[in-house]
């Protein structure tokens, strides 16, 4: 099923892209959209899916994972790459736009979508089109990242809001790595807009702005 929470995912994924220097980003990803639900097929979720990577040419980026551009929506519909949580939202909103019910699942460690059916089936974006059982989706869990603590709440579907944090967490993650300081201090003015934001948060956020105020 579709969440209904706010921000939407197209305007909090835009305005990600347009605080990182990406101007008019959510005009852009509403055009984008537009044309991708119209050339898109398919009538159920796998269906989309398919279509996305087999007609469309859409696929995860291995090579370059973690590169910021696999983080910008509108840029990740334009290369037809990008990180897992990136492609399950360009399903979710292409289902969205055709009336397909969609859930975006947010694992520890990865991404998939559901049709959220009472025997719900899962797919893998970033790798396939193929359909999987919850029993699937343990199993490439466990596969990923060779742990045994499976939960079935790993398959709960992500509001809005955790798809964004996570989006930004995944930004935040590359530009601390790669000592992008002037990066790192708009992602977490935009982190800080969250209700669920700790003290360990906040004092870094302090520290980290000081210089600007």
């Amino acid at each position: 099923m579709h969440d209904s929470d706010s921000p939407s995912l197209v305007a909090g994924c835009g305005l990600i892209c347009e605080a990182a220097g990406h101007s008019r980003a959510r005009e852009i990803l509403e055009d984008q959209f537009n044309s991708l639900s119209m050339t898109v097929g398919g009538t159920d979720l796998i269906g989309v899916v398919r279509s996305l990577r087999d007609e469309v040419g859409f696929d995860g980026d291995r090579h370059n994972y973690d590169d910021p551009v696999n983080s910008m929506l509108h840029l990740v519909i334009e290369r037809r790459r990008g990180l897992p949580i990136l492609l399950a939202v360009v399903v979710h909103e292409v289902c969205r736009r055709k009336s397909i019910p969609a859930s975006i699942i947010g694992m520890p460690g990865h991404v998939l979508v559901s049709d959220g059916a009472a025997q719900p089936t899962y797919v893998d974006p970033f790798h396939s089109a193929h359909p999987m059982s919850a029993g699937g989706a343990r199993g490439l869990y466990e596969t990923m990242t060779g742990l045994s603590n499976f939960s079935e709440s790993f398959l709960d579907p992500l509001p809005n809001r955790a798809v964004l944090w996570r989006i930004l967490n995944n930004l935040l993650s590359r530009y601390r790595r790669t000592g992008e300081l002037a990066n790192v201090r708009w992602v977490m003015r935009l982190r800080s807009v969250f209700p669920d934001v700790g003290p360990e948060f906040d004092r870094e956020f302090a520290r980290l702005m000081g210089p600007m105020n």
